[in-house]
């Protein structure tokens, strides 16, 4: 016992002693020595420490320096605490707008249904410019048949037009796919804006599903190998065949085509070939097309015709489909 206050008396007068002298550290070295000093050795510069008063009394305490992977990960953290706090704030102000752009879930499905019936529109446009350069081709291709049958050549005016009517008709269809693409756009994004103003207003769910946004568009295939496009186009030309009531008009590696209903139960079929835009994919996009009067119309919206746009998706597109799933599975 004795011994260990003549300990503490003598770390006491140490203390004191190097007080009076300026001013006192108290730090831990790398094994939990305890140490007091007027100076910091260069080989603990870096650890933590306490300045004393010259009671002994802490009075300041200098944490240890970080190491160069404690500040990297600090960066960082601050990083990504400011991008949560920009992305919460987009969240917001996006909110701001729903509520203050929509009253209602019928409203919502008001605005999505009118922008998907604008694109409708401008796809009926482009179905109007292909019937016109379907029936251009037929002619063309008739002259030049008929040249033909009397042992003439056909000449390379005509050719070029036949050439030029159908990059018209492939562009044609490029277009109209696009449309597609953007109509399911449309309405995925008005399914979130819909699930969103649920959220905000607390509403339960209507009769409305998101099934018809998570649907494919049937009429368009996609292939990204040329082994894989080969063997769609095969099946897509047999679907073609099996299914189409009008003769075949063009057959060629980027369209297969029928030629124009005649009869209001006919049912012609065209299959594009058309490379993907910014993508190594290959799109095989379907058109069904019936005759123009009502009956026709009205054939061409008939349930059969729709089992028939799933029929191609299944048939030209369901192994790509089933792989693509599977890949994304593994």
């Amino acid at each position: 016992m004795r011994s260990l206050l003549y300990t503490f008396s003598i770390l006491l007068l140490c203390v004191a002693t190097l007080a009076t002298a300026g001013k006192l550290y108290r730090w831990e070295d790398e094994h939990g020595n305890v140490h007091y000093s007027d100076k910091i050795p260069p080989q603990h510069i870096k650890q933590a420490r306490d300045e004393m008063s010259e009671k002994g009394v802490a009075t300041r305490s200098v944490p240890r320096a970080k190491t160069a992977e404690e500040i990297a990960r600090e960066q960082e953290l601050e990083r990504l605490r400011a991008e949560q706090q920009r992305l919460i704030a987009e969240q917001q102000a996006a909110d701001r707008v729903l509520l203050r752009t929509f009253r209602s879930e019928d409203d919502i499905i008001l605005a999505r249904n009118g922008k998907i019936e604008a694109i409708d529109v401008m796809i009926r446009v482009s179905q109007s410019n292909i019937r016109r350069y379907r029936a251009r081709l037929a002619d063309y291709q008739a002259k030049a048949a008929t040249l033909e049958r009397s042992g003439k050549a056909v000449n390379q005016r005509l050719l070029a037009n036949i050439d030029s009517t159908l990059r018209s008709i492939n562009d044609t269809y490029a277009g109209i796919s696009e449309r597609e693409k953007s109509k399911k756009e449309v309405a995925e994004a008005f399914a979130k804006d819909l699930d969103r103003f649920r959220e905000l207003k607390r509403l339960e769910p209507k009769a409305y599903t998101k099934e018809q946004e998570r649907r494919p568009i049937l009429n368009l295939v996609k292939c990204a190998t040329p082994e894989s496009c080969k063997a769609a186009w095969a099946r897509a030309e047999a679907f073609v065949v099996e299914n189409a009531t009008t003769r075949m008009q063009m057959l060629s590696d980027t369209i297969i085509m029928t030629a124009a209903p005649v009869k209001d139960d006919d049912l012609g079929i065209t299959v594009s070939r058309i490379p993907e835009r910014d993508t190594d994919e290959t799109i095989l996009f379907m058109d069904i097309y019936c005759k123009e009067s009502p009956i026709g119309r009205e054939y061409c919206e008939s349930d059969n015709i729709k089992a028939l746009r799933r029929t191609y998706w299944e048939q030209v597109g369901g192994e790509l489909v089933a792989h693509r799933e599977q890949s994304g599975a593994e």
